[in-house]
């Protein structure tokens, strides 16, 4: 397999391809955003009859590791395809930075771990059809629009209740401000819950004119939680998606955070996908 001049068509064609051989997207919408940064690094590899592997290497700034993901052509798929697209792929990692390597489908998974990987994370998406009136917000707590001025309150939430989060925990106030120019962006569906003027959880919800609306980010200040918050922000949330029309909700949740799924399944979600994170033993 070789090298090949990454053509954007070409990518295009073959990632629709493999979103529908799949049924998902082979890559996450957390990695299409990274591999914009220039630390981050994309390839795309032919084994002759085409291009068959697409690969993208992010670098993530809060934890300061790198992710690799990626995506081979359903007819080319086999054991040993599987294991080179994973190692032409993670050769994308300058030098020999640790690194991970994220993969839903069974063949991928099989590979990494004949390679030598080992799973250290399981996320799952939930979703259902959104549920009614879930509960208000606490006393001496109010829930509405973010306003300009909020932007350094949300970035201090984020960042305190995803300490040591890879991906979410050091957000900078330019990295809201690039995700409020995003083209599904609406800034009446980002809430933040205050006590007075001190932010103290935000939700920021995704519509994109189907059926399905989604909980792009929840977080509660680790100092508030356990106090309703999370729920509130939850059900406004829902009460979002609702407005604009959406009939059913998604969220992402890490499986290691029992008291979320629960608390999700409670509400009448459930698991419809997951991808696993695998890394090389240290």
């Amino acid at each position: 397999m070789r090298p090949v001049p990454y053509d954007e068509p070409t990518v295009t064609r073959l990632l629709k391809a493999i979103t529908q051989a799949d049924g998902h997207p082979p890559f996450s919408e957390h990695k299409l955003e990274s591999s914009r940064d220039t630390q981050s690094s994309v390839g795309t590899w032919s084994d002759g009859t085409g291009m068959c592997v697409v690969g993208i290497a992010a670098f993530h700034e809060a934890g300061g590791h790198w992710a690799v993901e990626i995506a081979v052509a359903p007819e080319q798929r086999g054991p040993r395809m599987e294991e080179v697209a994973i190692r032409v792929a993670t050769d994308l990692v300058p030098g020999s930075v640790p690194h991970t390597v994220w993969a839903f489908r069974a063949g991928q998974i099989e590979a990494a771990k004949r390679l030598g990987y080992r799973e250290i994370r399981v996320v799952l998406r939930m979703s259902g059809l959104i549920p009614e009136d879930i509960g208000g917000a606490p006393p001496r707590v109010t829930i509405g629009a973010m306003e300009p001025d909020d932007v350094g309150g949300i970035v201090t939430v984020n960042n305190r209740a995803f300490l040591g989060h890879r991906e979410q925990g050091a957000r900078t106030e330019e990295d809201f401000t690039s995700l409020v120019e995003r083209t599904w962006f609406d800034s009446d569906g980002v809430l933040v819950a205050k006590m007075g003027e001190r932010v103290v959880g935000i939700c920021v919800t995704k519509y994109e004119g189907d059926a399905t609306g989604e909980i792009f980010l929840i977080a509660v200040d680790p100092k508030n939680q356990q106090s309703g918050i999370g729920r509130a922000l939850t059900g406004a949330g829902f009460e979002v998606l609702r407005r604009h029309g959406a009939q059913k909700v998604s969220l992402w949740v890490d499986a290691s955070n029992e008291a979320a799924v629960r608390f999700y399944a409670s509400l009448g979600l459930s698991e419809d996908f997951r991808t696993r994170e695998l890394a090389l033993p240290s």
